[in-house]
This record gives C-alpha cells, structure tokens and sequence, in this order.
C-alpha cells in the first residue's frame, strides 16, 4: 500500500503491567519474550509475518501474513492480496481472520492490509486496507466470528486503550473544503463508524488529546 500516515502519531499506549512483554520479527517469523531478559519463543515459521500487535490481555497476538506471488485488482492497480492472522503466546491457535480480496466497490475490497489494532476489550481488531487513489480503509474483523466490516476512509489509524474514548478510533482522514481543495486531519471516530470531531493535524494535538481524555 503506498498511503503513509499523516504524522508519526499512531500512538503506541501500552498498559504498565503489559509493557515488559515484547514481540519482534525475526526473516519474516515472530518471537516473543515475556521480558527483556527472558528468551524468546519462536511463534511462527512462515517467514512471511510482520506488524505483530499483542492483544490488551497480553495472551494473543496479531499480524499480517505476506502472500507473495497473490494479488488483486485494486484501485491502486495490483496490490498483494495479505492476510490477517492471530497467535496465542504459546504458539497455539493460530488462525487466520482476513484474507485480501477484490471487489468493485472499495469499501468491499481488501489487499495490502495493515497496521492492526485491538480493541481495549481484544474481541475486534482494526487494520488498513486499500481503497481509494486518495485514502485506504479503515476495517474491523470480529476475533471470535471472523465477522469482517468496513468502518470508515482513513491513512492512518489508532485505537483509544481508556478514559472517555475507549475503544474509539483515531484515524488520519483525506478531506475536501467545500469551496475545493482538501486536508489531512486527525479525526475521533466511534467503533461504529461515526464522527465524534476532529483531534487536529499534528502529534502535539494528539498529545493534548492523549493527556486530557486517556486515563493513564
């Protein structure tokens, strides 16, 4: 996918008790360490796997599976069509959620996903897809079901972990002025999809926003 995000502000919140846990990625496997020191557990040996996410429970992670030699149409021309994975800890129950697809409409097609996000209670995670010339997707796949949805346009994407928002998103939008031409904003968006208003264009207001609304 080649949308970037619109500031480096994809704000990592990691719970305190959880911070010491670690996943990395090794020639495209992950390991994971439950401490600096500890030794590391080779989770998975496809050599295709990258952006691991652990859940907020610690007990499971998420990632991308490459799928090379696999792509779609896109609106972006062909795109790898990737896939949507998870792992517990120890290595078992890996499963895949999402899988690329292609489709006329936009919302309705997925390729090149990325940067997956758990919701604070772990049963959803969040992640971009292509789309648009101008935008990728924000989706949503339901962990237990495999359930997958469209949420709403977005280059960028985050997921409030507490306080008044927990569990809203935070997505980097590409939007028009009515008398014409456009803008990148951060926007506060509900689990469903909605509007809640606009967090502004910069990592200083997300670190404003971050310091009035996210219970430490």
């Amino acid at each position: 996918m080649r949308h970037l995000p619109l500031v480096a502000a994809a704000l990592l919140w990691v719970p305190c008790d959880l911070a010491a846990q670690s996943v990395t990625v090794r020639q495209g496997n992950l390991f994971y360490r439950t401490s600096a020191q500890a030794p590391a557990r080779q989770l998975t040996r496809s050599g295709l796997d990258r952006e691991p996410r652990l859940a907020p429970n610690g007990r499971t992670v998420a990632f991308i599976r490459g799928t090379p030699g696999d792509s779609v149409n896109t609106a972006l021309e062909h795109e790898e069509t990737t896939e949507l994975w998870i792992i517990g800890v120890d290595g078992s129950n890996a499963r895949r959620l999402v899988r690329g697809r292609a489709a006329d409409d936009p919302k309705q097609a997925l390729a090149a996903l990325q940067d997956p996000h758990f919701s604070p209670d772990g049963r959803r995670i969040y992640f971009l897809s292509t789309a648009w010339v101008t935008s990728a997707a924000v989706h949503s796949v339901d962990v237990a079901t495999g359930a997958e949805r469209f949420v709403v346009p977005g280059n960028s994407l985050d997921v409030v972990p507490s306080g008044r928002f927990a569990g809203h998103l935070l997505v980097g939008q590409h939007r028009y002025f009515l008398g014409g031409g456009s803008y990148d904003w951060i926007w506060l968006i509900t689990p469903e999809g909605r509007d809640v208003g606009p967090v502004g264009e910069s990592d200083e207001a997300l670190e404003t926003f971050r310091s009035i609304y996210v219970t430490p």
